[in-house]
Order: structure tokens, then sequence, then C-alpha cells
């Protein structure tokens, strides 16, 4: 078992150095990922504008203001239409999984880790089991997986009013399946709130757009694995993502590039 701990301080046990360029492609992931849901959402707005500025169009007797109302139509249906376009266009293509080791991507965030500590006053904590088998995954995504998780546990520590704050990042083999947990001790979840967190746009903290988990729910999917969530409010909250282990992880490990 390999045990990385960040500190608020700054003087880590271990940081594997980032580069940029690493960075920005992880931007532009999330990016593509979230791009489709913004458009949803902005279309879901635009469709009762359109239906009221019709309804009113027919109820308006003074032909100045129906004029008007006739440009906010057909500009609104432009808009709708433009959107529908990019929709089309950004539609994210599947992602590719290839043979890797997810110790190396979650190590991999080390800065990333330390910049999380640092925001929140707390200990991140990296709790690693070694000799993990390869699996079948796209470890930009998985990157953008972990961020959501970690950027969503800082806020929970940042509302919780005093006392130890940490994040455990953590890897086990159980067997038939590979686990990869997230769990802070911030001010936790209702049961209402644990259910609804992949709820596209529902938001717990301000702040947040609400897209983040939902990332994470099809990313989740993308490499054929499952959530659970736990909770207990004003104590803790922790994600558990099981990803199936593959019947001959040597055989995987032969196409690795």
């Amino acid at each position: 078992m390999k045990t990385i701990e960040f500190n608020p301080d700054g003087k880590s046990t271990i940081i594997t150095p980032e580069v940029s360029s690493r960075d920005e492609a992880v931007r532009n992931e999330v990016l593509v990922e979230a791009l489709p849901l913004i458009i949803h959402k902005l279309k879901n707005k635009l469709t009762p504008v359109l239906g009221y500025t019709q309804i009113l169009q027919t109820r308006e007797p003074d032909e100045f203001t129906r004029e008007r109302l006739t440009r906010i139509e057909r500009n609104t249906a432009e808009l709708t239409e433009a959107l529908n376009f990019l929709k089309e266009y950004c539609r994210p293509a599947c992602a590719d999984l290839y043979p890797g080791d997810i110790n190396d991507v979650v190590e991999g965030l080390g800065s990333r880790w330390q910049a999380f500590a640092s925001a929140a006053g707390t200990k991140v904590f990296l709790e690693l089991e070694d000799g993990l088998p390869a699996l079948p995954l796209n470890a930009g995504r998985l990157r953008i997986l972990l961020l959501a998780l970690a950027e969503n546990a800082v806020s929970a520590l940042k509302a919780k009013a005093a006392g130890k704050k940490e994040i455990r990042i953590a890897t086990r083999n159980g067997g038939d399946s590979l686990t990869l947990a997230v769990r802070d001790n911030g001010c936790g979840m209702s049961e209402v709130e644990s259910a609804s967190v992949c709820i596209p746009f529902y938001a717990k903290f301000s702040g947040h757009a609400g897209l983040g988990l939902v990332l994470c729910e099809k990313i989740i999917s993308d490499h054929g694995a499952s959530i659970e969530v736990a909770s207990v409010p004003g104590e803790f909250s922790e994600f558990t993502i099981s990803f199936p282990l593959p019947a001959c992880p040597q055989a995987k490990q032969t196409n690795e590039r």
C-alpha cells in the first residue's frame, strides 16, 4: 500500500510534477463533455420563450407590440436551430479505452491534490493499493472524474463549520472489481441530496453549475463501471466507483501502448 499525503501548508510527502499541457487537455475534455448538457439546458429555456411569444401574439391588439413579438419569435427560433446544429457538431465520440494503471492516473494529479489541500485548508491522502491489475480506461476522462469528485469534496469541506478536514482517495482490489473511492469528512448530504447529485444542473453548493457529477456518471458508464454514494449529514460523503476487472488482465497488458 502506498500512502501519499498532501498538506495545506504545501509540505507534502510526494508531489508528482504535472506539465501544463495536461491541464489544458483536461479543460478541453471537460468542455467537450459539458457542451451537450449546456446546449440542452439552453434549449429547454428557449422553448417556453418561443411558446409564450406565440401565445402573446394572438392576444396582443397593438400592432407595434405584435411586430416586436414576431421578431422575438423569429430570433428565438433561429437560436434554437443554431443550438441544434451545435449539439450535433459537438456530439462527443465514444471514449476509447486502453489498458492502464489507475494508480498512475491518481498519482499523476499530484499538483492538483496539493492545490485542493491548500484551497480548502485540508489534508489530502492518497491510499493506493499495490499490484493492481491493468484496467481498460480512458486516462483523460478518468482525470475529469477525479477532479470533479475532489472539487465536490472541497466544497463540502468549506461548508463545514470547524474541525479536522480530510479528503481520502483510495484504490482497492475487490476481487472481481477494482474500486476507486473519494471520501471527505465535510458537511455530508441528506438522503434526498444523495439521490439528486447526478441530476443535471442540480447543485448543492452555490457557484456550481450542477454539471460535474453528471459528467462523472457518464464517464463511469463509458467505463462499464458503477457508483455508490454513502453520506451522513454533518459527518462525511463517500463516492465509490467499481470498475469490473477484465477476465484476463495479463492478456490486456500485452496490448498496452
